[in-house]
């Protein structure tokens, strides 16, 4: 927080004047590393604090700012000794403990948890391997340059690297890893200053160029990166080519992020009918086969009437007992033309349109009825996890139609789970607060998907009814090669068990990623080394298999 040069400005919220007295008594030794300013509210001030990464609130509970509006850290000064932690907080000091040595100590707690959170917060929107943009950064990142230029003069780009998984296979991941690093830095030497690249998957990546000033430049730009990636990779001594499929897409005044990807993504879908390293544009009058948004929307509606959509269950290991003791629900729609697709491929277009409520609806009573039928087989209850949408808690019918649901099925409600996102559950906080108690009063049970993936708001986690973290299988991935993943994951683990949180890794692949997992205290795990996901009728032969004459199940808390 603070520099040799610059002190760290303490800031006083107090109406009482001891303890201005008691606070500048034991800020004296601190000499010029900190200062005290006082303030008779948050309000008054906040426009001269609220970006001033070199200050700390020392508030009384009166004049505490409210949760969510002061982005500083907030040290609490309480009359006495606190009976439970207090929230919205990153510490407190009591009035007759404090000393010099106490509030030494307080600042540097809060300067280490802050350069913690910092650091989650930046490696969150950060590919670890490539250090540019993941999929969540570049998100927030394309919605601010379209807001910023009205939604003209840029194109965006998405590239998929064709045959990548022979690569993985032939060399390895880490071989893999270096063909993707020539990759990204054959493309940053085509672009400019203004452009953007992001790393959206494991061998997807998007480009986002700047063409206020020259509206052929995305074009030029894509033949030569056509031309750059078709030239051949080197790993250790041998030579292999790779075939690329580049999708570019225009953006329009006022049509929004998910469009503009979505049009990208159909142009590559197209690139990728031709061999080699090829590009295409996208363009509504030529691409007459190409899906628009409303033609796709208009399929998803069908398609929960004829009931295209299915469900696929991934098993959760508990590390400790060594059985299965929960499933995450996975929807796929098995589209007639284009076969089974991918949540990524549709869910976003849900959440856009609005058709997530009655998914999100048809998600939740077919794995009830898919928990009572693994019951009645002689399986005993796993926890089952739902993601539930954001829209959903908007829906005022959510809690009258689950109980509803949960009494249909004959389904102990604690065995159910809600997986909540964290950017999700961090906006409008009370409202989302109020349904959660509402729900856990039925017995439900959250976890908070993607832990790490937001964790700007990871102060106020501890003021929501969350048992579990699952940590984002971005952090997961490469801990064999990479400290700094390692260090992250043991960093998270512990401080989910700090607020006595059991913690899920995601995206479990190897047996080494198991064996760090284990020695890091973590409680359960999912991925590709369990299990994929399965079918329902795969999983109860999973399931029966796994139990071996055991019940994978256990008591719910």
């Amino acid at each position: 927080m603070s520099t040799p040069t610059e002190p760290l400005r303490l800031l006083l919220l107090a109406e009482e004047p001891l303890w201005a007295a008691l606070l500048r008594d034991c800020a004296r030794p601190l000499a010029d590393s900190a200062v005290l300013l006082t303030a008779p509210s948050w309000e008054a001030v906040d426009s001269l604090f609220a970006h001033d990464r070199q200050a700390v609130v020392l508030a009384t509970p009166e004049l505490q700012p409210a949760v969510g509006r002061c982005a500083l850290p907030v040290i609490l000064l309480l009359d006495a000794e606190p009976d439970n932690a207090p929230e919205g907080v990153s510490d407190w000091l009591v009035r007759d403990q404090l000393s010099s040595d106490t509030l030494r100590r307080s600042l540097r707690h809060v300067r280490e948890r802050g350069a913690l959170v910092a650091s989650l917060q930046r490696l969150a929107e950060q590919d670890p391997l490539t250090g540019i943009a993941n999929r969540q950064g570049f998100q927030a990142l394309l919605a601010a340059r379209l807001t910023q230029h009205g939604g003209r003069g840029l194109a965006l780009g998405h590239l998929d690297l064709d045959t990548f998984r022979h690569v993985n296979d032939a060399l390895g991941h880490q071989g893999g890893d270096r063909v993707i690093l020539q990759v990204v830095h054959r493309l940053k030497q085509l672009l400019g200053a203004d452009d953007q690249l992001a790393r959206l998957g494991s061998d997807e990546f998007a480009l986002l160029i700047d063409t206020r000033h020259d509206t052929g430049r995305a074009e030029r730009i894509a033949e030569a990166i056509v031309e750059a990636l078709a030239e051949p990779y080197w790993v250790d001594g041998e030579s292999l080519l790779l075939g690329c499929s580049l999708g570019l897409a225009h953006a329009r005044a006022q049509a929004g992020a998910d469009p503009l990807m979505w049009h990208a993504h159909i142009a590559m879908r197209q690139a990728k009918g031709v061999q080699g390293c090829t590009y295409h544009v996208f363009n509504e009058r030529i691409n007459r086969h190409a899906r628009s948004l409303a033609d796709l929307e208009s399929e998803l509606r069908r398609a929960l009437r004829r009931d295209e959509l299915e469900l696929h269950y991934q098993p959760r290991l508990d590390l400790g007992a060594g059985r299965i003791v929960g499933l995450e629900a996975l929807v796929r729609w098995r589209h007639p033309q284009r076969g089974l697709l991918a949540p990524s491929e549709f869910v976003p277009l849900a959440e856009q349109s609005g058709l997530i409520v009655p998914l999100g609806y048809w998600v939740i009573c077919r794995a009830l009825r898919d928990m009572q039928t693994l019951q009645l087989r002689g399986l005993d209850p796993l926890h089952m996890a739902v993601n539930l949408s954001f829209r959903q808690f908007q829906d005022s019918q959510l809690l009258a139609t689950l109980s509803r649901l949960i009494v249909e099925h004959g389904v102990d409600a604690r065995w159910l789970e809600f997986e909540l996102t964290e950017t999700a559950v961090m906006r409008r906080n009370e409202v989302v607060r109020q349904t959660m108690d509402a729900l856990g009063r039925l017995g439900v049970r959250f976890s908070l998907d993607d832990f790490g993936t937001g964790f700007s708001s990871f102060v106020h986690l501890n003021s929501l009814p969350i048992a579990l973290l699952k940590i984002d299988r971005s952090f997961v991935a490469g801990m064999e090669q990479r400290e700094e993943n390692r260090k992250l994951v043991h960093a998270m683990i512990n401080l989910a068990h700090n607020l006595n949180l059991e913690v899920v890794a995601e995206g479990v692949e190897s047996e080494e990623q198991m064996a760090l997992l284990r020695e890091f205290g973590c409680d359960q795990v999912q991925g590709f080394l369990v299990s994929r996901p399965l079918p329902v009728d795969e999983l109860m032969e999973y399931l029966l298999e796994a139990c071996g004459g055991e019940r994978a199940g256990q008591a719910p808390p």
